[in-house]
């Protein structure tokens, strides 16, 4: 979900209420040293706007009509298209798999992950793969060279994309189609 920038400062209180809410199993905020001047570095959300619910859509509607707080909270919508090639939106879903991956590789300040700005770039199809070895293992995402260095992008619809810079291809397993398909789900 994404949540207005005159309510981030209720943020804190927001998270806390939703994670007493029987309906919501869950909430993460990715947290990390966010440069404030040219001295002072300040431990804020990586993702400014972002929090990620874990819960069913259901739920989350009947929380936000019923409770003045949630309000501010809106769904992040992203593009579908159908076989007619009619386009339409829907509230992004994020996999349990993929949110694990996302959460581990964002959990701690690491210097080999970086946030893509260029997310167009990021979402063009390519090759998925699995991280078999290091300190990411068992990590699933897009193969992309970023600046002549190969990476792993975990692009979480047309949002949010950080990468693990400089895997090295002996650490990568290629993933067949129906491997995707079965982690999509």
């Amino acid at each position: 979900m994404r949540i207005r920038n005159s309510s981030l400062s209720r943020l804190e209180t927001m998270m806390e209420r939703l994670n007493m809410q029987d309906e919501v199993d869950e909430t993460y905020v990715p947290l990390g040293f966010i440069k404030v001047n040219m001295t002072k570095m300040d431990f804020a959300p990586c993702l400014l706007n972002y929090i990620f619910v874990r819960s069913t859509f259901t739920n989350l509607v009947r929380l936000k009509s019923n409770l003045e707080l949630f309000e501010p909270l809106r769904f992040v919508m992203h593009p579908v298209y159908d076989e007619k090639y009619d386009r339409r939106h829907e509230v992004l879903y994020i996999p349990d798999k993929q949110m694990e991956d996302y959460k581990r590789v964002t959990a701690r300040e690491n210097e080999k992950i970086i946030f893509l700005d260029n997310l167009n770039y990021a979402c063009k199809p390519s090759r998925t793969v699995q991280i078999i070895e290091g300190e990411f293992a068992g990590v699933v995402g897009k193969i992309k060279r970023i600046g002549g260095v190969r990476c792993v992008v975990l692009p979480m619809g047309r949002e949010i994309a950080p990468a693990i810079i400089d895997v090295p291809s002996k650490h990568l397993r290629y993933l067949t189609e129906s491997e995707e398909l079965k982690m999509k789900n």
